[in-house]
């Protein structure tokens, strides 16, 4: 088994530098406490006792533990841009649109958290324009690497920034004062020294209607086009550059048992810590992620397409093809949270969409080698192959 001494020193850490040539910083996130967390609630330990050892020879059943971390980032052109809209409606609710498109990841979610915050509006008055398409949505890139967060996060919070200084021009005029002495606060925009005055987005939303019907100011509509800072393409020769927007680290620890006769394993417990800068919404966050642990336990232990020799595919329904059901969920997933905020995110927020698949297979296959003391390089670590390495069979 490798000590945890060991993982530690191999760390990437602020200093280090990147495959690609990027050096790291302080806040891609904290990987050694990521490592440290899962570490201590999976009860890692160096070998095991005597007694454990007799237990499993009479059983027939092996226990191990396994760890492996992961780091990932949105890879993107370096002109990958995304774009906001915000109108204010005439009930002082907000419609918002942005071209990443919620698939069910809870995007739009997070976003409509984000600007209620900025613009001191309760979550059930943000509504997404869900209908969108290339002929009328605003320009995004892609809703592909685990950028909406960061980069539609971004781009939402500045379209409020833009809509704040609408609201806060006319209410200049409105209550005769200057922008700077004011405030917006509990769907409002008031003078901080006399909180009393105020206007109600409401009455601001298509321009201001004095009491004889003189009307000023234009509808408020916040937009915005963001683009992630800094990056570029990899040199040919060298392969050095900056491809990389945010990086989230993260590790993953399992517990299985190994039955040496059959070679079946049993996940026992998951723990998992990741490291999201700031977690807008933990509901979504422990979604995705146990979506994603489950999905990559798939890919390690049953998942595999088989060719035959001329590479026509045989494997032709999810009868062959298998993916995890109700039966082969772990025992226990239990997700930790790390916070060390993203400077340039939004909130301090980073993404984690693809992030839980990452090194599951690395952990079950660690996992394997400490309960059975055989290393497998093969996935998916089928029953047959386990079974098969136990015994040396060829």
């Amino acid at each position: 088994m490798i000590s945890k001494k060991f993982r530690l020193k191999n760390l990437l850490r602020p200093g280090s530098i990147t495959i690609t040539g990027e050096p790291i910083n302080e806040q891609p996130g904290n990987i050694v406490k990521c490592l440290e967390t899962v570490a201590e609630r999976i009860g890692w330990k160096n070998g095991r006792t005597e007694d454990e050892k007799l237990l499993e020879k009479k059983t027939g059943k092996c226990r191990g533990k396994g760890i492996a971390v992961f780091h990932k980032a949105p890879a993107m052109p370096s002109n990958a841009a995304t774009s906001a809209l915000i109108q204010m409606n005439e009930d002082g609710s907000l419609r918002f649109n942005v071209a990443g498109i919620d698939m069910g990841q809870g995007a739009y979610t997070a976003m409509s958290q984000m600007i209620c915050q900025r613009l001191q509006v309760p979550i059930e008055k943000a509504h997404a324009v869900y209908e969108t398409n290339t002929d009328s949505a605003t320009y995004d890139w892609q809703t592909v690497a685990s950028r909406m967060t960061i980069l539609g996060g971004n781009a939402v919070l500045q379209a409020c920034d833009d809509m704040e200084e609408q609201i806060l021009e006319l209410g200049a005029v409105v209550l005769r004062s200057s922008k700077r002495d004011l405030a917006l606060g509990d769907e409002c925009v008031f003078v901080k020294q006399f909180p009393e005055d105020k206007v109600f987005y409401k009455d601001m939303a298509v321009g201001y209607t004095y009491p004889n019907g003189n009307d000023m100011g234009d509808p408020l509509i916040g937009r915005v086009k963001y683009i992630a800072q800094g990056l570029t393409i990899l040199d040919k020769e060298t392969g050095q550059g900056r491809p990389a927007l945010d990086w989230t680290y993260g590790a993953h620890a399992f517990e299985i048992e190994v039955d040496i006769n059959t070679g079946d394993i049993k996940i026992l417990k998951v723990v998992t810590a990741i490291d999201l800068g700031h977690v807008i919404n933990k509901m979504l966050v422990k979604g995705q992620m146990v979506g994603g642990i489950i999905q990559g336990i798939g890919t390690a232990l049953s998942e595999i397409l088989k060719y035959d020799s001329e590479g026509r595919l045989l494997t032709k329904s999810f009868v062959d093809y298998k993916i995890p059901t109700m039966r082969d969920l772990p025992e226990s997933i239990e997700i930790c949270y790390i916070e060390t905020p993203q400077l340039d995110g939004p909130y301090g927020a980073r993404g984690c969409a693809e992030h839980p698949m990452i090194s599951i297979t690395s952990a079950i296959g660690n996992a394997i080698a400490d309960a059975t003391g055989t290393d497998i390089f093969e996935t998916p670590f089928s029953a047959d192959k386990v079974y098969a390495a136990l015994n040396k069979i060829i």
